[in-house]
């Protein structure tokens, strides 16, 4: 499968949005347009297709290309995926162009900028000095808070309550205000 990303289509729809993204060598524009023309039409006929987008750079930009199909649901996904021409297809692109897959393992998720594509993931010890210092940060807030607000409960109950708080703190508030903002220029260079 050569899809970066998977996404549903939102609250109480089972809609799923692929996007392919594939870098073009220099000079095989012209094979990549032919390409996806035909990619575009044949994603057209797949069962659950409700469209296809193409995304181009900018003149002078990277040859970074992005397809966005639309389908109706996970299984219309799965029947186009399997596809024997849409198999077909991804292999003759490999002759003019190399996809572009993004993977997050897990911490990869706090540290990417969804403005900024193009930024490679900071290295595994960057990544962990600063999440290092937001979990002291938080934990140094929360812990002590909890233990007066809650003076005397069960430690299990405490400890459910503090990692509760400590994730969600990290993942909605703390990581993507470091790492877009105050960490910024020295996780990405």
């Amino acid at each position: 499968m050569e899809e970066d990303r998977i996404v549903p289509g939102g609250k109480g729809r089972k809609d799923v949005t692929v996007v392919v993204s594939r870098n073009v060598f220099p000079g095989h524009e012209r094979e990549y347009d032919d390409w996806v023309r035909r990619l575009v039409e044949a994603a057209k006929e797949a069962p659950g297709n409700k469209g296809v987008t193409m995304l181009i750079p900018e003149p002078g930009k990277s040859g970074l290309y992005h397809l966005v199909l639309r389908f109706a649901d996970e299984k219309s996904v799965h029947i186009w995926e399997t596809s024997y021409v849409r198999q077909k297809l991804s292999h003759e692109a490999d002759e003019f162009s190399r996809r572009s897959r993004q993977e997050a393992t897990g911490l990869e998720t706090w540290f990417s900028i969804p403005d900024c594509p193009q930024l490679e993931t900071p290295p595994r010890w960057k990544m962990f000095t600063v999440t290092c210092i937001a979990v002291y940060i938080v934990a140094s807030i929360i812990v002590p808070l909890l233990d007066i607000i809650f003076e005397g409960a069960n430690f299990y109950l405490l400890n459910i309550l503090t990692t509760l708080l400590l994730v969600g703190v990290l993942t909605w508030a703390l990581m993507p205000w470091f790492s877009r903002y105050v960490f910024r220029k020295w996780l990405y260079r």
